[in-house]
C-alpha cells in the first residue's frame, strides 16, 4: 500500500496543477467582468491621444496599457511574447469592432456583454 501512496500524491499534484492552469483564464475573466463599470469610467474619460502605459489597476483587474483608438478603448492585459500578440478587452460603444487595422495584423473580437469585447492581435 505504501508503494502506491507516492504515485497517488503525484497524480493528485498533477490534477491540482492542471485545474489551476485551466482556471486562471476564467478567474482573470471574472475579475475583468466585475470591473466593467470602473473600466467604462476610464474609457469615457480617456482622451484620443492619451496612453496609460505601465501596470494600472482598474476595479479588480490590472492592465498593462490602456489607450483610445478611434471610438474604441483598449484595455491590454498582456502579450504572448515581448511586444508580440497583445490581448485584452475593448470598449466599443458605437459599433461592433471589426478587424479594420493594419493588413499585417489580424485582430479578433469576441462579444462578452454590452459594449465589451475580448480582443487579441496576431502579427
Amino acid at each position: 500500500m505504501s508503494r502506491l501512496f507516492p504515485g497517488g500524491v503525484r497524480i493528485l499534484a498533477i490534477g491540482v496543477a492542471l485545474a489551476l492552469s485551466t482556471s486562471c483564464g476564467y478567474v482573470e475573466q471574472q475579475r475583468v467582468t466585475r470591473s466593467f463599470a470602473e473600466m467604462e469610467q476610464v474609457a469615457r474619460a480617456i482622451a484620443p491621444d492619451d496612453l496609460i502605459d505601465g501596470p494600472r489597476k482598474v476595479g479588480d483587474a490590472e492592465f498593462q496599457v490602456i489607450y483610445r483608438e478611434g471610438d474604441r478603448v483598449y484595455f491590454q492585459l498582456g502579450e504572448n511574447g515581448p511586444s508580440v500578440d497583445p490581448y485584452g478587452y475593448v470598449w466599443s460603444p458605437s459599433r461592433v469592432p471589426v478587424d479594420d487595422s493594419n493588413p499585417s495584423i489580424a485582430s479578433s473580437f469576441k462579444h462578452v456583454q454590452g459594449h465589451w469585447y475580448r480582443w487579441s492581435d496576431s502579427y
